[in-house]
């Protein structure tokens, strides 16, 4: 169900939309698992495997673009 919730919030997006939109996607859901990562200036490591890109991330993609 959200695949289609997500289809039906992003109709008449092109490729690059929908591309700009999986980034934004994915960098809300590496700032969710590692909220330091923008307050720090040392260099962090970050294991992939804990991130996971969820419906939300998508949502609040949207509506900040």
């Amino acid at each position: 169900e959200n695949i289609k919730g997500l289809a039906k919030f992003t109709k008449g997006y092109g490729g690059a939309d929908l591309r700009a939109l999986c980034m934004e996607a994915a960098l809300n859901a590496i700032q969710r698992r590692y909220p330091q990562i923008y307050q720090s200036s040392d260099r962090l490591l970050l294991k992939p495997e804990t991130i996971s890109v969820t419906f939300r991330d998508f949502m609040i993609s949207i509506k900040s673009m």
